[in-house]
């Protein structure tokens, strides 16, 4: 199977800057390290938006800069389709987790009438809304907007941003991407109340480190594997925010007791060895809150491992 690379540098979504260089820094480690995963695939390029960082954001402080994202998400979307359409493995690289709702949405696209399973590594369940929203940063909220839930919390949205929530649900097509009975958390250990409901509400399967911990991470691949079994196709979305900050501080939201590398390793090559596994995200990769760009050189060696396996397949 041929891989493409799309570098998704928005950073629109993010409280911090510094994640639109992810790509970047991968670049860099791969240099210095004469690692060959810039020679293993074919590499796209979209334009990002990031310059509405730079204008006032009155217009909506429940989702800032939300605006931005709309021709971004479309693009990254229309790429993600394309690829998947000629049976090219499509690895997107953030950016901040809000590229999710281009990337899911461009694998639904793709697969409109096949049920599409979500596997979220990350430290943050991303289930925020504009009504719940503490920050009103939007890389909070792509889950909850890919499955259109959208819990009444004490904020009060602007019709401005309402819409445009609305126009980014609708990329691709109109209904959800994904159901809750078809997304798993791995590694999630930072969330809001709001956030807990959605989840409870739903009975969205969540394995927490600890549970990893105790079972290996080969067995919470099989134990997903299981939990999605009824779904066609896999997208994998790994935030690096997962790992433990210990292995590096170059991401916007730290949280301890998080994944260590040969956990990651083996999450993402089991599932990229699934044949159902069809696009992957790995999102907030910050060289600009970095020491030596160590976060990068850390997850470039749980990258390369999943080229000759995605390239056999």
């Amino acid at each position: 199977m041929e891989v493409r690379l799309i570098e998704a540098a928005s950073e629109i979504g993010a409280g911090t800057r510094g994640t639109s260089m992810g790509m970047s820094a991968l670049r860099v480690a791969a240099w210095k390290n004469g690692s060959e995963l810039f020679g293993h695939a074919e590499e796209s390029i979209l334009r990002d938006e990031n310059d509405v960082l730079y204008e006032d954001d009155k217009s909506s402080p429940n989702a800032h800069h939300i605006d931005g994202l709309i021709r971004f998400e479309s693009d990254l979307a229309y790429e993600v389709y394309k690829y998947l359409r000629n049976n090219v493995f499509p690895i997107v690289i953030g950016g901040d987790h809000s590229i999710a709702i281009g990337s899911v949405s461009g694998t639904k696209m793709a697969f409109q009438h096949e049920r599409i399973g979500v596997v979220w590594i990350d430290a943050h369940a991303d289930l925020h809304s504009p009504w719940t929203t503490p920050s009103g940063n939007v890389h909070g909220m792509p889950l909850a907007l890919l499955m259109n839930i959208e819990k009444k919390g004490n904020n009060r949205p602007r019709m401005f941003t309402l819409d445009v929530w609305d126009r980014l649900r609708k990329i691709g097509s109109s209904g959800p991407k994904v159901l809750p009975q078809d997304l798993v958390f791995i590694g999630l250990r930072d969330y809001e109340e709001e956030e807990r409901a959605i989840i409870e509400e739903h009975g969205i399967k969540v394995i927490t480190v600890e549970d990893l911990r105790k079972n290996g991470a080969k067995t919470a691949v099989q134990e997903t594997l299981k939990h999605l079994s009824g779904c066609d196709k896999l997208h994998i979305s790994f935030d690096v925010d997962s790992l433990d900050p210990s292995i590096s501080v170059g991401t916007g939201t730290p949280v301890p007791n998080g994944l260590f590398l040969d956990e990651a390793r083996d999450l993402l090559t089991g599932f990229c060895s699934d044949p159902k596994t069809c696009t992957l995200d790995v999102v907030e990769i910050n060289p600009a809150l970095d020491t030596k760009n160590a976060m990068a050189e850390n997850v470039l060696t749980v990258l390369e491992p999943l080229f000759p396996i995605l390239r056999s397949r």
